[in-house]
């Protein structure tokens, strides 16, 4: 909420994102400022840019189509959590990943991401068919989700679980749209 606030401030002052500076809350310590880069990766979407940026190179060199199109990631009290938006559809072709296929990529993004980033406790990980403007009221972009927490990944792990199916089936429910071929 108070980010809103800031944000409003500054687009009624006519600042820019490299002229403002948004506050950062740590834990423990009083608030400081932090003045963002002037260009901003299209990738980043939510509040720690810096370890945004380290997820998504972490995490995009796992997927075979390179197709991670958001991360977020967000740090309260040094609990972290992070979400991951990958592409339901093959970059330049017409097709749309099967559902074996989101099952592979998935645990791939939940594996790395947890062995890469020790920090990170808990991750949504979630697959959408890129959808024009126009479009976007009336046809449903997400396809896949799944959501991941740490100390079940460390059983999943330790159990050598490697069936991408099974793997994801470890964490609770799965969403997959009817949509996507089986």
């Amino acid at each position: 909420m108070k980010t809103m606030a800031w944000a409003a401030m500054f687009v009624a002052l006519g600042c820019t994102g490299a002229q403002a500076a948004l506050p950062v809350h740590t834990a423990g310590r009083a608030s400081h400022f932090q003045r963002p880069s002037a260009v901003r990766a299209p990738w980043i979407e939510g509040v720690t840019p810096n370890l945004e940026s380290r997820l998504f190179a972490s995490t995009y060199r796992v997927l075979p189509s390179h197709n991670v199109l958001k991360v977020y990631v967000f740090d309260a009290g040094g609990y972290e959590s992070a979400g991951i938006r990958f592409s339901a559809r093959v970059p330049h072709r017409a097709r749309d990943l099967s559902d074996e296929e989101l099952d592979s990529e998935a645990a791939a993004l939940i594996r790395s991401t947890f062995d890469d980033f020790p920090e990170v406790e808990t991750i949504d990980v979630w697959a959408t068919i890129p959808v024009a403007a126009a479009l976007q009221t009336r046809i449903e972009s997400t396809v896949f989700s799944v959501s991941a927490d740490r100390s079940t990944y460390e059983a999943v792990k330790a159990k050598g679980l490697h069936n991408s199916d099974k793997f994801l089936a470890a964490f609770g429910r799965v969403w997959v749209s009817p949509e996507v071929p089986r």
